[in-house]
């Protein structure tokens, strides 16, 4: 039970754990200061467990310290991501020569493989100018195309107008 009593002694922090803001986390550490344990209350003004905890954190200050575990937790969500996207292979540095390694890479390695050639021409025909060409025998060629190169250099036909 939060009381004034038991946060003088053993409050931590607390911030809302829902968007609504109708409930808040509250964590106190235990009486000899070894654990810490949270408890749900609801944000009620007329809430005695509130009122206590209004005493040693205002609404103001309870709105930051949801702002500040928020924007916490999305920047370990990035950081996370962003070390799942490394390990997996699907990012490059800022160097433009990783971009260009991994281009080539891209084009030479499984240069059958239906899949990726089907992606490919996926996301070609999503570029505006190959999409809305009125050269209906080049745009033919991209489909009917065995290999990345082939459907690569019948897309440059198109985008570099030749």
């Amino acid at each position: 039970m939060i009381t004034e009593e038991y946060l003088k002694d053993n409050f931590l922090t607390a911030y809302f754990v829902d968007n609504e803001r109708q409930n808040i986390e509250v964590q106190t550490t235990t009486e000899d200061k070894k654990s810490v344990f949270t408890t749900i209350i609801p944000f009620k003004e007329a809430n005695p467990q509130y009122q206590a905890l209004n005493k040693f954190m205002s609404l103001d200050q309870l709105h930051e310290s949801t702002h500040e575990k928020t924007k916490g937790e999305h920047e370990q969500y990035k950081e996370q991501a962003l070390k799942f996207a490394k390990e997996a292979g699907l990012t490059v540095g800022n160097d433009n020569s990783d971009i260009v390694k991994k281009l080539i890479e891209y084009i030479t390695k499984n240069t059958n493989n239906e899949d990726e050639l089907f992606a490919l021409k996926l996301g070609l025909f999503e570029v505006e100018d190959i999409r809305d060409s009125e050269r209906e025998e080049i745009k033919k060629s991209i489909r009917q195309s065995k290999s990345k190169a082939e459907i690569l250099l019948n897309a440059l036909k198109i985008i570099c107008k030749k």
